[in-house]
């Protein structure tokens, strides 16, 4: 008997922050996740600036890890003399969710042809139909993947396009489904289904509509933005009806995914209107700036008018301070390292750097979403909201 990856909340409310568990992963049948959850956010399957033994320290929970195509669409030749994509990088621990596109890199737009899309990999363009897609998720064994879609849309899509992109998506869904259901290696993992529509509400309904009646673990909301550091700009004010309008349409038994790195103000609206599922992207392009989060930490104003949510290590203030980054937390970088030593590293250009600041944003990020989660199940959910929006809405860094 073949058991499929399950996704339970007792929440019945369609546009709200809710708890929920994923469960019963086939490699992993013991394995419980609860949501709001973050996906960990990796390249080629493995965290940037960290081994394997040093995200262990990191965390010694089984997180669910982030694997992009672009970034890994090279190496699926390889991959076929293993087992599976865990296996040939030697992350046999951890479950894998498998993304079109790399939240972190700002997404190639256009070149998509009516029977394939484009991915841009470091080493040029790589055209996909579904079959050589669903080749690829045959090989790599994601634990949980969304089917291939034309997510190629933004605020500023025309009708046109916004068109083709649903067209193409419904086509790709249908043959990856097939694919998934006759697949012996593949038909107990999580599909999803992308959302497209871009920023019309009309679109999004006709995206759904087509979607909802189809046996999937959830949905993915696409469409919205071209990845990369841009996605930090988008406030809740520009999402907001399309969120809403979307999620109101959904039923509600299903995971909800919104990959991209979204600063936190805006990823706490997104789950107050019941988003479930996001990827760390946000915290490994905070360590690419040489900065460090800081906006859970209620010990310091940085200066003498704002409480910072961000810190540059560069900056020569910080070459005479020696606190931690944060003084309340607990990640080794806080425990045995001082700003004035990160302020250090940085100006002798130390590959260390990078690997503390990794360290520290990455624990920060993991406890930002249990404390989420905390606050979700106490019913404090809209205080913790409105103390994010207290912090980022300054729109200040330190």
């Amino acid at each position: 008997m073949i058991v499929k990856m399950k996704f339970f909340t007792e929440s019945a409310a369609r546009c709200a922050a809710r708890i929920g568990t994923l469960s019963e992963i086939e490699r992993m049948p013991d394995l419980i996740f609860e949501t709001p959850l973050l996906l960990i956010y990796t390249k080629r399957g493995c965290v940037p600036h960290l081994t394997k033994d040093v995200l262990k320290m990191v965390t010694t929970e089984q997180q669910f890890l982030s694997v992009s195509l672009p970034s890994t669409i090279t190496m699926a030749e390889f991959v076929k003399q293993t087992p599976s994509f865990t296996d040939f990088v030697s992350m046999q621990e951890y479950p894998t969710f498998l993304s079109i596109n790399d939240p972190a890199e700002t997404t190639t737009s256009g070149h998509q042809e009516k029977h394939s899309i484009s991915i841009w990999a470091k080493h040029g363009r790589h055209i996909l139909s579904p079959d050589s897609y669903m080749d690829i998720v045959e090989t790599f064994k994601p634990d949980m993947y969304v089917a291939l879609c034309d997510g190629d849309t933004d605020e500023k899509s025309s009708a046109k396009r916004i068109s083709k992109s649903i067209e193409r998506s419904k086509t790709q869904l249908e043959t990856c489904l097939l694919r998934h259901n006759s697949s012996n290696t593949i038909k107990s993992k999580g599909i999803l289904g992308a959302i497209e529509g871009g920023y019309n509400l009309h679109a999004r309904e006709r995206c759904i509509n087509y979607l909802k009646d189809k046996t999937l673990l959830g949905y993915v909301i696409d469409g919205l933005h071209k990845n990369g550091p841009q996605v930090q700009k988008i406030n809740t004010d520009q999402i907001r009806n399309v969120i809403e309008h979307t999620i109101n349409l959904l039923p509600t038994d299903k995971l909800r995914v919104s990959m991209g790195s979204w600063n936190p103000a805006t990823l706490v609206d997104l789950i107050d209107m019941g988003v479930d599922v996001f990827d760390s992207s946000y915290a490994y392009l905070a360590t690419e700036k040489a900065t460090a989060l800081t906006f859970l930490c209620d010990h310091q104003p940085t200066d003498n008018h704002h409480t910072s949510y961000v810190i540059s290590v560069a900056e020569d203030k910080y070459a005479d301070d020696f606190t931690p980054i944060c003084k309340s937390c607990e990640c080794l970088a806080c425990q045995k390292y001082t700003r004035a030593y990160l302020h250090h590293l940085c100006h002798c250009k130390e590959l260390l750097l990078l690997v503390l600041l990794m360290i520290h944003n990455t624990h920060y990020y993991l406890q930002f979403f249990k404390t989420i989660r905390k606050h979700i199940k106490e019913g404090t959910f809209k205080e913790f909201q409105k103390k994010i929006h207290l912090i980022y809405d300054k729109k200040e860094e330190s």
